[in-house]
């Protein structure tokens, strides 16, 4: 993996930058700008992967800090995939949260041996999700 790629918990993220990455996404390419500038307020903390001044990776938490925390979101450009960028990011949000009790994320069933590579299980119970239309 190159080292010119920057990581930053603390780098301000422009909503139209990761609106961009989203738009590669199925799963947030309807986000607007707006809505992810109000998404990004109100996170515990996000991670955004910069080449130069392009952002082309980011992920976030949502987290109370000790007992739980979810992360999502975890979108690396499609140019750049790959890299390992994805398994750095993951790394460092995973050693960020080391005091966490538990940790969940949703992915699709095909990422879930990536996934699998840091730790995370299967979950035995169900999960539920209500969606509310917009």
């Amino acid at each position: 993996m190159s080292t010119r790629y920057i990581y930053s918990f603390t780098e301000p993220i422009r909503p139209e930058q990761l609106v961009k990455l989203f738009k590669q996404t199925s799963w947030a390419n309807a986000r607007s700008p707006l809505d992810v500038q109000q998404m990004l307020d109100r996170c515990h903390f996000t991670l955004g992967v910069w080449d130069e001044d392009q952002l082309i990776g980011f992920s976030r938490v949502i987290t109370d800090d000790r007992y739980r925390a979810l992360i999502d979101d975890v979108v690396v450009d499609s140019a750049y995939r790959g890299q390992g960028i994805a398994s750095e990011m993951l790394d460092k949000m995973l050693k960020r949260m080391q005091h966490i009790e538990e940790i969940m994320l949703d992915c699709a069933p095909e990422l879930e041996e990536f996934y699998g590579r840091f730790g995370f299980q299967t979950k035995e119970s169900s999960s539920l999700l209500l969606k509310n239309q917009s």
